[in-house]
């Protein structure tokens, strides 16, 4: 069958693209710019092989046989440009030995064809025309001006009498005419070829950008959607559902006895289980209906325009079907599904949705596994009934496993979502947050507005902290006063920090409780797995250990769990103080990590880092007091000293000889919202004297979501400073396309979580691809690219191939007392010297 003539064509340009890349030296390849103007070399090449032996052959026709091997000796000096690329590298000589061929070979056919009068003399525009696409505005200029040189020579000599040479064509009106059909036809092609280049440029931008899409919403074991781009497409239906007055059902689906598969047959078979099954429900559900992992064996399918009954209709298809999944491997494997299913209700949340999905799902389970139960359907025994949780008798609530209170789970379903929250993290190894929440004295709010306003403070304590969790999380009332959050797919201990202290961010005013404002404060304490604890007893008893310690700290205080101790509340106050003490003595000083260009393997930047060593204490981490110096504000005067004291060394440096470094200077989330911040700035490189391009301030990626439009003002009035921004920690946080396009950034730090699975996984795997996609990305944007945590040679090597632009890490220094960054630039610089200028 004949192909379309589209595919025909790109199969072409495929094969086009992919012959002039030969002559491209690898480095160019990485490099926007210099790509481009690389195969515009090549281009400018290609249009000379088609044009110049015809030409020739014009030329020949016609007589003058000297014209026709005069355009014939130019255009093999022009084949020379593309094998000198290749050879040394150099796009600005392969460029020029070009430009050279085109000017001299014009310039030579209009002084032997009549000067200024001849045929050829507008071809002489060809060489600055050309040299733009080459070179730039700088190239072209320079031609340009021989050209008209060139031009004023020729009519130069013919006004000082000196007689034109004959030349033998007696057509010369055919000439002319050949001449300026050549001239047309030369520039469309020169303009196809540069144009054809530049789309597949955009062509391959689109690819990353698909690539990193598809990894930022699919299971990566599936290529079922995950659970954060389902709850997403979930709250889109739900804007849906309250314009049209629609509705939809979520089911739950989870695998029966699936630890037990793991166990007995594998962790492979489990995969090979969850990947089938994925696949086998898909072939089920309509185009419409979304699909994904929840987590681990748990998957969560959305319904859209779907009543209860057909949902269930649909659900017993899917449970039928997956029971008759065979395994050729594995003959004696038989697999079942639960499935709980709850319409969405109007005004309530997809949590409240999904919780109550949850709950059919564990009566489905709970009653012999293998079946399919509605939230609210009556021929099941134990089943709750569809009303509001306050309305429901206790015995009923506490079957749906509700507080009858709050409405919150209680303390057993809490325990059987531990447990299994716990199996999924053991897994798909992440973490499991555990937060305990005491409300701080509440028997004086007992005291101040009776039991029944207590109990209203209990309640709006539980409403409170379930609007600043995310749909996927959990919480349960647990006892009295107190209250355990269960946070599922952590990356870090850092990211239970953080929610902890938005919890606490909600309780900073008052409410109102029986007409009397009422201030709420919390002690959180916080166990991770598997860091605080392998099981769900001992990881509830260290989180209790740690509410236990943030309470002796004083109010609205977090702790995590750990072995020992951390400060005391003496110690945690003194070291406030002596922050104090610190800025205004000698005891803060900064280190410098070397920043290191991965082409030439020279030192191109360093980041400054700062340190703490305490007169009594010694050398104090910064994890430990620059959380204390954010609380009390002292950041933005520890920031403004960094940065003076960062700019007054790369002065100094620069005065002793040595390069003139980048220095990169990393901004605080107050220091970022300071409106006096890039006045801050100003005064510090006036004082200073620092060259701005020589000043890179880093924020990180997390900072950057939380109020963009205010952020985007600020980089922008900094960076027409001429300081340089860069975007720490890159991966880490909500990573956005949108926010990447729009913030006035210069560089992208790829965080070190990154660069470490590049030694963990095969070349060609996710990681690597996620990587290589953000670089090439990056550079698409016009951003420099520097990776973090650098510790072996075999990252080196493979960031090196990916076209990473810079990388810091242990691989090449750890952060160095000042003295030892310039014993090494000098260093660098007598090597350099001793190799000779072509090396440098």
């Amino acid at each position: 069958m004949a192909k379309p003539l589209g595919v025909l064509g790109s199969g072409w340009v495929d094969r086009y693209i992919g012959a002039i890349q030969w002559f491209i030296p690898l480095d160019a390849q990485h490099d926007t710019a210099q790509l481009t103007r690389a195969q515009n070399v090549v281009n400018a090449v290609v249009m000379a092989a088609l044009s110049g032996p015809l030409y020739a052959l014009a030329y020949f026709q016609l007589g003058f046989h000297s014209a026709a091997y005069e355009i014939l000796a130019c255009c093999t000096f022009m084949f020379i440009a593309p094998f000198l690329l290749r050879a040394t590298g150099s796009i600005v000589l392969a460029r020029e030995v070009f430009l050279c061929a085109v000017f001299f070979n014009f310039t030579w056919l209009t002084y032997y064809l009549g000067g200024v009068n001849a045929p050829t003399v507008g071809w002489l525009i060809t060489a600055p025309v050309v040299a733009m696409f080459l070179g730039g505005v700088g190239t072209a200029l320079f031609w340009l001006a021989m050209s008209c040189a060139a031009v004023g020579v020729i009519y130069g000599l013919h006004v000082a009498g000196v007689p034109a040479p004959p030349h033998p064509v007696k057509d010369m009106q055919l000439l002319y005419l050949l001449c300026d059909i050549g001239l047309y036809v030369v520039v469309v092609v020169f303009v196809l070829l540069f144009e054809l280049t530049k789309t597949q440029g955009f062509i391959k931008l689109e690819q990353a950008l698909k690539i990193i899409n598809e990894l930022a919403i699919r299971d990566e074991l599936t290529g079922s959607h995950n659970r954060r781009h389902l709850i997403k497409l979930i709250e889109n239906e739900k804007e849906r559902t309250a314009r049209l007055g629609s509705l939809f059902c979520l089911c739950l689906l989870d695998i029966d006895y699936f630890k037990r598969i793991n166990d007995t047959y594998g962790h492979s078979a489990g995969d090979t289980v969850l990947r089938e099954f994925a696949a086998t429900v898909q072939r089920q559900i309509r185009e419409s209906d979304s699909f994904g992992r929840y987590g681990g064996e748990e998957f969560l399918l959305m319904l859209p325009e779907t009543s209860i009954d057909e949902a269930r209709a649909l659900a017993e298809r899917v449970r039928t079907q997956i029971s008759k999944l065979a395994f050729s491997s594995l003959p004696d494997l038989s697999v079942t599904v639960s499935i709980g299913i709850a319409e969405f209700r109007t005004n309530e949340s997809i949590a409240q949705t999904v919780g109550r999905a949850d709950e059919a799902l564990y009566l489905a389970k709970s009653n012999g596994r293998d079946q399919v139960v509605c939230y609210g359907q009556q021929d099941m025994p134990g089943l709750p009934d569809p009303r509001p949780i306050s309305s429901l008798p206790p015995a009923l609530i506490d079957a749906a496993g509700c507080d009858t209170l709050t409405g919150l789970l209680n303390r057993r379903m809490l325990r059987d979502r531990l447990r299994h929250a716990i199996e999924r993290a053991v897994r798909n190894r992440n973490m499991v947050g555990l937060m305990l929440l005491n409300v701080n004295k509440f028997k004086e709010v007992n005291d101040a507005f009776g039991y029944e306003g207590g109990d209203a403070v209990l309640v709006h304590v539980g409403a409170t902290t379930r609007a600043a969790l995310r749909d996927c999380d959990t919480i349960a009332r647990w006892s009295g006063d107190e209250f355990v959050v269960l946070l599922e797919d952590l990356s870090h201990e850092s990211d239970a920090v953080q929610v902890a202290e938005k919890i606490l961010d909600c309780f900073r005013l008052p409410f109102t409780v029986q007409d009397r404002a009422c201030f709420v404060t919390l002690s959180i304490g916080i166990a991770v797995y598997p860091n605080g604890g392998a099981d769900e007893d001992t990881l509830l008893s260290h989180a209790d250990i740690a509410m236990t310690r943030a309470k002796s700290w004083g109010e609205n205080m977090i702790q995590v769990y750990a072995s020992e101790p951390q400060s005391a509340p003496n110690e945690r106050l003194d070291l406030k103080n002596g922050l104090r003490e610190a800025l205004g003595g000698s005891q803060l000083f900064l280190e410098y990590q070397p920043q290191v260009d991965l082409a030439s393997g020279a030192i191109v930047g360093v980041e400054a880092l700062l340190r703490w060593q305490h007169p009594d204490l010694g050398r104090i981490e910064p994890g430990r007091f620059i959380p204390l110096a954010e609380e009390t504000g002292m950041i933005v005067a520890i920031g403004g000293w960094v940065l003076r004291t960062a700019c007054a060394q790369q002065r100094a440096w620069v005065a002793a000889g040595l390069p003139a470094l980048k220095v990169a200077v990393n901004l605080s989330a107050r220091q970022l919202k300071d409106p006096c911040l890039v006045a801050s700035v100003l005064g510090t490189i006036a004082d200073t004297g620092i060259d701005p391009h020589c000043l890179d301030l880093e924020v990180t990626e997390s900072i950057l979501i939380e109020d963009p439009a205010a952020h985007l003002a600020t980089m922008t009035s900094l960076r027409a400073l001429g300081v340089k921004i860069s975007i720490d920690d890159f991966g880490t946080g909500y990573s956005s396309l949108n926010y990447l396009c729009e913030l006035p950034a210069d560089v992208l730090k790829i965080d070190g979580s990154f660069v470490r699975r590049l030694a963990q996984h095969a070349s060609g795997s996710r990681s690597h691809v996620l990587v290589e996609s953000v670089i090439d990305m990056a550079h698409r944007l016009n951003l420099r690219v520097i990776a973090e945590a650098v510790e072996t040679a075999d990252q080196v090597q493979e960031l090196r191939t990916m076209g990473c632009d810079e990388a810091q890490g242990f691989y090449f220094n750890r952060p160095l007392h000042a003295d030892r960054i310039a014993a090494l630039l000098e260093q660098q610089q007598a090597r350099i010297k001793a190799q000779g200028p072509l090396a440098a």
